[in-house]
């Protein structure tokens, strides 16, 4: 098929029936061209497909993409990469989280630079929240297909800069044009907020806006183009596609295409059970550190009676509840109504955004709920927009807007480089911004914070390579490699867990649930991602902080994760295979306990994370340590 032909076929819907039955007929078409036709009527008024996504399903139908097998083996290496995608996102954010000191929070005495990184701390880490949900919801798609867990341990990129799966390299002009699509690990600044909008970078809604009116003359503007010149232009202009994207929204909108064609139906997500996946119930959208004042306040002032209230002690600053804000909202996805199974086993009604699939629409809707919340915009007519997660109740802003309105506050954002395109300029509603960031836009850098002990001095992209020469350095910072690699496995092996409930006689069965009627997933979840996550990992990342450690060049900058995926631990076996992680993540603690040994302050803060992380028992002899999950993975 000529490039032209291929061209138009691609473009021409709407009212353009006959024509494209037109082009149709020149193809050695595997479907019917009415019954295909046919079907993408209905497949649009299903699932809102845009006009793009309508024709990439009719190009799919005709076969053009390969068989079923082939289109299932595509679908399932996107969503591996999906997943990779969201994994990536996550060491980026935490470290650029934890380079911000949220312990100077002083109440009453709180200044403009604590309520400025106290902001941005709430925020940054309500975006990475939100992340490890679409990194479950992208699990459980790829589990109800597949039947198998999505591979999550050593995933998470090798080394930093890093480019994320298919994203093409070519970027919105910037402050660091020499870094062309990798994202750097570094601390809160700035340039970061940058790359931060990179990999947020919205969808554009151009082909979703087209008339078809419009579309002859483009389309004769394009068959005159070079193929390369008209690939550029249509993945410029956010046509579906799963190579070389420059908004992930375009990743999503091509793995929504193959769904919602004729070569799958509800069938294909019923090969993992819905119990096994994560469950809405191991979701909430906010923690205490996504939370943060908007302004000074008295910390002796109790909470008001009812919502919205005051402190019922009038005069003076406000307490602490009544300037709390929530980075996350409570049900910022237009995710339905629909019943689920709550922990106990009844059958709840509500709008969950941590969904189980079983069928094409439970997958269209989780997609839904990643584009909306921030990875591009919306794949559904009309495009969406760039300031809200979701545009009908306007109940949170979307990530790349939390992002720009945390840039727009530092000093050098008014004179950078940074510029957005014409159609992103249109749709971001610039007066909420002005409003949002006044009198206290353009007053921040990352120097003066640094000058105020309101940022640690994290360094850029560090590697193990780097801490090599300081033993402490180096066993601390292999430890917490290992930590974050056994989550990946702990999250992993959820999918493996049986849909039962724990013995109401277990012990500790009782920590979860008074009647002891809890799933055994809902324990797991407690006991493993919970605290390994919460009571371990941040504790561990925030006793590294403490830490000076000089490097190569001279500088002395603060202990910080280099988020290794292997090759890390005295013998460079990080934490091998699954079935010999627990025992691996062990050594790694004797290692970063014998190193500290010297230093008792520091030996003393290390001893109990390693405990809890190994062998930690209470009192009655229930486990208060991480679970060793490798009779899971004993035979992979």
């Amino acid at each position: 098929m000529g490039f032209t032909r291929h061209l138009f076929t691609r473009h021409l819907w709407g009212d353009a029936v006959a024509k494209t039955k037109l082009f149709l007929m020149n193809w050695d078409s595997q479907m019917d061209i009415d019954a295909n036709l046919k079907y993408v009527q209905e497949a649009r008024e299903k699932f809102d497909l845009s006009p793009a996504e309508v024709v990439m399903v009719t190009v799919i139908n005709a076969g053009l993409l390969g068989d079923k097998a082939t289109l299932k083996t595509r679908l399932i290496g996107d969503l591996q990469a999906a997943i990779e995608v969201e994994l990536a996102t996550i060491p980026l954010y935490l470290y650029s989280y934890y380079s911000i000191n949220r312990t100077k929070l002083q109440g009453s005495d709180l200044d403009p630079a604590q309520i400025f990184t106290n902001e941005a701390g709430g925020v940054i880490m309500s975006v990475a929240v939100e992340e490890m949900l679409h990194m479950s919801l992208s699990s459980n798609i790829f589990f109800a297909l597949t039947g198998e867990p999505p591979k999550l341990y050593q995933a998470a990129p090798g080394s930093y800069p890093a480019l994320l799966p298919h994203h093409n390299p070519v970027v919105p002009e910037g402050p660091d044009p020499q870094v062309k699509g990798g994202i750097p690990l570094r601390p809160f600044c700035s340039d970061q907020m940058w790359h931060f909008l990179q990999i947020e970078y919205p969808h554009n809604p151009f082909f979703s806006d087209l008339s078809v009116e419009a579309l002859p003359e483009l389309l004769r503007d394009l068959s005159h183009w070079s193929p390369d010149e008209a690939k550029a232009f249509l993945n410029e202009h956010g046509w579906p596609t799963d190579q070389n994207w420059n908004s992930i929204g375009q990743f999503y909108s091509f793995i929504r295409c193959i769904i919602a064609s004729a070569y799958f139906d509800d069938g294909d997500f019923q090969a993992g059970n819905p119990k096994q996946q994560i469950q809405p119930y191991n979701y909430a959208p906010n923690n205490i550190d996504t939370i943060y004042p908007k302004q000074a306040f008295d910390p002796a002032k109790p909470a008001p009676e009812t919502s919205g209230g005051g402190s019922g002690c009038p005069g003076g600053l406000p307490g602490a509840a009544e300037v709390t804000v929530y980075a996350d909202a409570d049900d910022s996805s237009a995710a339905p109504t629909r019943p689920v199974e709550d922990r106990k086993g009844h059958e709840v009604t509500g709008a969950f955004e941590l969904m189980t699939i079983a069928s094409r629409e439970d997958v269209m809707l989780a997609l839904e709920t990643i584009c909306e919340q921030g990875e591009g915009y919306s794949a559904k007519p009309g495009g969406g927009e760039a300031i809200w997660d979701d545009p009908d109740s306007e109940a949170e802003h979307s990530h790349f807007d939390k992002f720009l309105e945390l840039q727009m506050q530092f000093e050098d954002f008014s004179h950078s480089l940074e510029s957005l395109p014409p159609w992103m300029e249109a749709q971001i509603d610039r007066q909420w911004l002005v409003e949002a960031v006044q009198g206290k836009a353009n007053k921040w850098t990352a120097q003066e914070l640094k000058a105020k002990s309101m940022l640690f001095d994290y360094p850029a992209n560090p590697t193990r390579a780097d801490y090599a020469h300081d033993p402490i350095a180096t066993a601390l910072n292999d430890f917490c490699s290992g930590l974050f690699q056994y989550m990946l496995i702990l999250t992993e092996t959820i999918y493996k867990i049986e849909p039962n409930y724990v013995d109401p006689n277990k012990t500790g069965a009782d920590k979860v649930s008074s009647e002891g009627t809890v799933p055994h997933q809902k324990y797991f979840f407690n006991i493993a991602l919970h605290r390994s996550m919460i009571w371990i990992l941040d504790k561990f990342i925030a006793l590294m902080r403490g830490y000076q450690v000089t490097l190569s060049d001279g500088t002395t900058v603060a202990l910080a994760p280099s988020f290794d995926n292997s090759g890390f631990g005295l013998g460079g076996q990080g934490l091998g295979s699954r079935d010999q992680a627990f025992d691996n993540l062990a050594q790694l603690g004797a290692e970063a306990l014998l190193a500290t040994a010297g230093d008792s302050a520091l030996n003393a803060s290390v001893a109990p994370l390693v405990a809890l992380t190994i062998n930690k028992t209470s009192a009655d002899g229930e486990g208060m340590h991480l679970p060793d999950v490798s009779s899971y993975w004993s035979q992979n």
